[in-house]
C-alpha cells in the first residue's frame, strides 16, 4: 500500500514536468524553422543596404553583398537541421510542414532572389532592352518557381520516395546563388595554389561573360530545374552505416576542399548537384529512345 500510495502521489507532479517537456520537444524545431525565416528577412534587409551603400565599400572596407549570401548558407544548414530533430523526436506535424514551407519560400525562395538581382542581373542591359526588365523578369520567375516547387512538395509529400525528390530542392537552388556571390567576392583565393589562381584569374578576364550571360543562364535553368520532374537524391535516409568506402572517401575529400577553400567549394559541389540531376535525366530519355519498342503478339 505505501508503494501504491508514493506512486500515486508522484502523479500530480510527474504529469506537468513531462507535459512541458513534450513542449519543449515540439517547440525544437519550429524555433530551428522560424530561425530559418529570420535569417532569410536579415538577409533581404542586408541585401538592399548593401545595394544602396555600394559607394561606401571602399571607406569601410567591407565587401558588398558576402554577409546576406552568408545569411542564406546558415540557413540551409538549420533547415536541414529542423528536419532531422522533427523526425528523430517524433513531432513531424502538418503545421511543422507548412511553416518550413512559408519559411523556406522566404529564405531560399525571395532572399536569393532579391541577392542575385541586386548584385548582378539589375545591371543586365542586351538586346537594347532597358537594364531592369530584364534582370527583374528573371527574379519574378526564381521566386515564383520557388513558390510552385514548395507548393508541390507539400502536396505530394505523402506520396513522395523519401530516397529522392522532384524538382531541384529549393535551398540548393538558393545555395547555388548564393555560394556564387561569395565566390565571385572572395579575395582570399590569392596564393591558394596554382588551380585557384588559373579558375579565378579566368573568372576575373572574363567576368564580363559571366556576369551577363552564364548568371543570368544559371539562374534561369535553377528555377525551371526546380518545376521539373527531374529527380534528385535525397538525404532524408542517408546512415553513416551504409556509407561505402569510395563514398567516404569522396565525403572526406569534399570536407578538405571545404575547409581550404569553401567559397569555391561550395559552388562547384552545388553546380555539381544541379547537373547531376540534369545529366542523368537526358542520360535515362536517351536510353529510352534507343530501346527497341516492344510490338503487340
Amino acid at each position: 500500500m505505501a508503494a501504491i500510495r508514493s506512486k500515486s502521489s508522484a502523479d500530480p507532479t510527474d504529469k506537468p514536468v513531462n507535459s512541458r517537456l513534450r513542449k519543449s520537444i515540439y517547440l525544437l524545431p519550429n524555433l530551428l524553422t522560424a530561425s530559418n525565416m529570420v535569417l532569410g528577412i536579415l538577409s533581404m534587409i542586408y541585401s538592399i543596404n548593401d545595394s544602396l551603400t555600394l559607394s561606401l565599400a571602399a571607406e569601410t572596407k567591407m565587401t558588398p553583398f558576402v554577409w546576406p549570401a552568408k545569411l542564406i548558407l546558415i540557413a540551409i544548414v538549420l533547415d536541414f537541421m529542423d528536419g532531422r530533430v522533427a523526425r528523430a523526436t517524433g513531432t513531424t506535424s502538418k503545421f511543422g510542414m507548412e511553416f518550413d514551407s512559408l519559411s523556406d519560400l522566404v529564405s531560399f525562395g525571395m532572399a536569393p532572389a532579391l541577392l542575385i538581382y541586386l548584385s548582378t542581373l539589375r545591371y543586365m542591359n542586351v538586346w537594347n532592352i532597358p537594364a531592369p526588365v530584364i534582370g527583374i523578369s528573371i527574379t519574378v520567375l526564381s521566386v515564383l518557381c520557388a513558390a510552385i516547387r514548395l507548393a508541390r512538395f507539400n502536396v505530394q509529400a505523402q506520396a513522395e520516395e523519401k530516397a529522392h525528390f522532384v524538382g531541384l530542392p529549393s535551398p540548393a537552388a538558393a545555395g547555388m546563388l548564393a555560394s556564387y556571390v561569395l565566390f565571385s567576392r572572395w579575395g582570399g583565393w590569392y596564393g591558394k595554389g596554382i588551380f585557384l589562381n588559373k579558375v579565378m584569374g579566368w573568372y576575373e578576364e572574363n567576368i564580363s561573360l559571366v556576369e551577363f550571360w552564364i548568371i543570368p543562364t544559371m539562374t534561369v535553368t535553377i528555377a525551371v530545374v526546380m518545376v521539373s520532374t527531374i529527380t534528385y537524391p535525397s538525404m532524408k535516409k542517408w546512415k553513416w552505416e551504409t556509407v561505402k568506402p569510395w563514398t567516404f572517401a569522396v565525403i572526406v575529400l569534399a570536407f578538405f576542399w571545404i575547409v581550404y577553400a569553401a567559397e569555391f567549394t561550395s559552388f562547384v559541389l552545388l553546380s555539381a548537384y544541379l547537373l547531376w540531376g540534369i545529366i542523368q535525366a537526358l542520360t535515362k530519355k536517351s536510353f529510352e529512345k534507343m530501346r527497341p519498342k516492344k510490338t503487340a503478339a
